[in-house]
């Protein structure tokens, strides 16, 4: 530890000790992170903004109603009697798409891939198979998706197996943070005073780098500080699990998380299966009079072998943003809605306790998707900001150990350089000078 100076208290002494080691332990970790959230977090703009959109199969809106499921999987039967219908999928001024997999002889789905049709939203029109894109634009998407998924996985796990990376990744972010407190406490001043107040709210752009690279790493980081622990504290909601029960505790006035539980379709209820299409149809149209444009809705049915298993629908209602998706349950056999708690999209959002909807919105505030672009510009910012910090305070700490004595070296070589130089240059060149000795003698007594 070092040296204890005058008026500093143990508690400084510690805190600083703590914010410079754990600093550099974390250091490296916390750049890549930040890097790699910065090269993704416009991932799909870049796209759209590299590839241009190719003209589709658009369908107006027409006050008609959507085909139902059951029409979907009568449609389905009739053109491949052979086959079962695994998903359903109602996309925005789009084709309905359903996802079909041929049986085997014993009437389960095959091995072969599953097939993707289309059909016209309102008439049932079949409008034929889904073809692979195979153009150099969807080639470049491919490449860039790729790109942006190497970045992802940079972020979250290191490129490490992920029971590895991502404890990693997550316990070096939940350190940054406790460096992002103690780097406060450093940063208050014992006492205001004018010289305290301008070194700790502005940057002196006119001095050194060094004075610079100081001002960045204080003024900077005081003034992003709430907003960039915000960020590391939503990450880490991720891969902490006691971390994650702590933050929902806290922020449900102590209550705590409950468990995940599981829901199953009633296998003895098959004798209902012929009530199933009607029930059904009419939950998808209550749910798509709830949620009247929604930018995708999804249909997925379990494997006929699963005798428990339960319909899944899950709604994006927006492509920028996760909080206000849902997620349901459906017996398979009677269509009946299952209430769960299987994931933090089984209610509507404004039905959700104020703990509960920052869960929900934990992700959008964490990519700074929440109100569209503005804020991830913001987030490209603080993540910039949060990824320079470990850098600026190295190069304090490697001025305040190396700097000055490397300086103070390098100054007195110098100067011992340029006086023996000097010397040996004036001894060498300049003519000698012979002086007639002055004598001095020594005044008469007399005079």
């Amino acid at each position: 530890m070092a040296v204890r100076k005058k008026n500093s208290s143990l508690f400084r002494l510690v805190n600083n000790w703590l914010h410079l080691w754990l600093g550099l332990a974390s250091g490296i970790i916390v750049f890549v992170i930040c890097l790699m959230a910065c090269l993704w977090v416009f991932n799909h703009e870049i796209i759209d903004l590299v590839i241009p959109k190719k003209e589709r199969q658009y369908i107006l809106a027409s006050s008609q109603s959507l085909i139902s499921p059951s029409q979907i999987a009568g449609i389905a039967d009739s053109l491949y009697p052979n086959a079962a219908v695994q998903g359903v999928t109602y996309t925005r001024d789009h084709p309905v798409s359903f996802t079909i997999k041929e049986k085997d002889g014993k009437g389960k789905p095959g091995s072969q891939p599953a097939q993707v049709h289309l059909l016209h939203p309102y008439s049932g029109q079949y409008l034929g198979l889904q073809m692979e894109d195979n153009s150099e634009e969807a080639e470049l998407r491919k490449k860039l998706n790729g790109f942006f998924a190497w970045t992802l996985s940079g972020h979250r796990f290191l490129w490490l197996p992920k029971a590895i990376g991502r404890p990693i990744v997550n316990y070096a972010t939940l350190v940054f943070s406790i460096t992002l407190i103690t780097g406060l406490i450093w940063w208050y001043p014992k006492k205001w005073t004018k010289s305290t107040r301008e070194k700790s709210f502005r940057i002196k752009w006119k001095a050194g780098w060094k004075r610079v690279n100081l001002d960045f790493h204080n003024v900077i980081g005081f003034y992003s500080f709430l907003l960039v622990l915000l960020l590391a504290v939503t990450g880490m909601y991720y891969g902490i699990e006691w971390f994650n029960r702590a933050l929902y505790w806290s922020t449900n006035w102590g209550t705590s998380l409950p468990e995940r539980t599981s829901v199953y379709s009633d296998s003895t209820k098959i004798d209902q299966l012929a009530h199933f299409p009607k029930a059904f149809d009419r939950e998808i149209q209550t749910i798509l009079t709830q949620y009247k444009d929604p930018h995708y809705l999804t249909i997925t049915y379990p494997d006929t072998e699963r005798k428990e298993g339960t319909i899944s629908v899950y709604i994006r209602n927006d492509m920028d943003r996760q909080y206000n998706n849902r997620y349901y349950s459906f017996d398979q056999y009677t269509g009946a809605f299952l209430p769960n708690n299987i994931t933090l999209f089984n209610k509507d959002f404004y039905e959700l306790s104020a703990g509960d909807r920052f869960r929900r919105l934990n992700y959008d505030i964490h990519v700074g998707s929440i109100w569209g672009f503005p804020t991830k510009v913001l987030a490209f910012i603080l993540t910039f900001i949060a990824g320079s910090l470990p850098i600026t305070g190295f190069i304090i700490w490697y001025n305040r150990k190396w700097g000055k004595k490397k300086g103070q070296r390098l100054t007195a070589a110098k100067d011992s350089f340029s006086i023996d130089d000097v010397t040996a240059q004036n001894t060498a060149t300049d003519p000698i000078i012979k002086k007639t000795p002055v004598r001095f003698r020594p005044k008469s007594m007399n005079s």
